[in-house]
C-alpha cells in the first residue's frame, strides 16, 4: 500500500495510502475516512452512517448536515443516492479536511465545507433546519475510537433543534457501551425531542454502535426494501461488500 500524501502537524501524524484506486486516511495509525472514486460501499463504519437515510423516502432528504467530515467518505453515497439540494460539512481537523478537498477531491460531488468546531458552528447556526443530520465527531489525536465531543443531553437538543419535524438524527459511538454509558441512551431523548423510533446499526468489521433517531416512524425492513430497490446496492459485488446489521431499540 503506498503513501501518496503525508503530514506531521500537532502531534498528530497523518497519511493517504493508496491500494489500487481506494484511498485510505489514517492519524496516528488509526482510519479515519476511506475513499474510492467509483464505489458507493467500504464495508464498514462509513456505510452505517449513511444507510439510515433509507428508512425513509430518500426524496425526504433534500437538506443534510455532516458533522465530523473527515476524509469525506460520506459524500459520494450521499450525493448519489439522496442528490440533497443542500450538502454541508463541517471538519475540525485542517489536515483531514485539506485531505477532503484536495486528495479526494469531494468539492466535485457539490458540498460545501467548513473549517470550525462543529458543536460550536451547529449552536451559532441560524439557518433552515436540516432534514438529515450525520454527528461523526471523533478527534484525530486519540489512540482508540472514543467520541471527541461527549452526547450529552446540551449537544443531544442542539441536534435536534435543527431537524425538521420529519429529520433524522444520526450518531456514531465508538462501541456499545459508549453509547450505554451515555445520557442519551435514556428515553428521555425520545419523548423530550419528538423522536418516534431509535435503530443500532452496527458492522463485522468494526466495533462501533452507530444509532439513528427518527422523528417519524420506521422499521428496519424499510431499510431493507430500500436496499433491495436500489440498484446501486443489490448487485453481487455490492451485496457482498455491504455490510450490516440494524436493530429497532423502540
Amino acid at each position: 500500500m503506498a503513501v501518496v500524501w503525508s503530514a506531521d502537524r500537532d502531534g498528530v501524524h497523518y497519511e493517504v495510502r493508496q491500494a489500487g484506486k481506494t484511498l485510505r486516511l489514517y492519524a496516528n495509525g488509526i482510519q479515519h475516512s476511506e475513499f474510492h472514486p467509483g464505489r458507493l460501499l467500504t464495508g464498514s463504519v462509513w456505510d452505517l452512517l449513511w444507510l439510515p437515510a433509507l428508512l425513509h423516502e430518500p426524496s425526504q432528504c433534500r437538506r443534510v448536515l455532516v458533522l465530523g467530515l473527515g476524509g469525506g467518505s460520506l459524500i459520494p453515497p450521499l450525493r448519489r443516492l439522496l442528490d440533497p439540494e443542500i450538502l454541508m460539512a463541517v471538519e475540525l481537523d485542517a489536515p483531514h479536511l485539506e485531505v477532503a478537498r484536495e486528495v479526494f477531491a469531494i468539492e466535485s460531488f457539490g458540498v460545501d465545507t467548513w473549517l470550525a468546531d462543529a458543536r460550536l458552528w451547529l449552536q451559532a447556526y441560524d439557518g433552515p433546519p436540516f432534514d438529515l443530520i450525520i454527528e461523526d465527531l471523533f478527534a484525530p489525536s486519540n489512540d482508540q475510537v472514543t467520541r471527541a465531543v461527549a452526547a450529552d443531553p446540551e449537544w443531544f437538543a442542539c441536534l435536534a433543534d435543527n431537524l425538521t419535524p420529519t429529520g433524522t438524527l444520526v450518531m456514531n459511538f465508538g462501541d456499545w457501551q459508549e453509547y450505554r454509558d451515555s445520557p442519551v441512551a435514556a428515553d428521555w431523548p425520545l419523548a423530550e425531542h419528538g423522536f418516534a423510533s431509535r435503530f443500532r446499526l452496527s458492522c463485522s468489521d468494526c466495533h462501533n454502535a452507530v444509532m439513528a433517531f427518527t422523528r417519524e416512524p420506521a422499521r428496519s425492513i424499510h431499510l431493507r426494501r430500500r436496499i433491495a430497490n436500489t440498484p446501486e446496492l443489490n448487485g453481487f459485488l455490492a451485496k457482498r461488500r455491504l455490510d450490516y446489521h440494524i436493530r429497532q431499540l423502540d
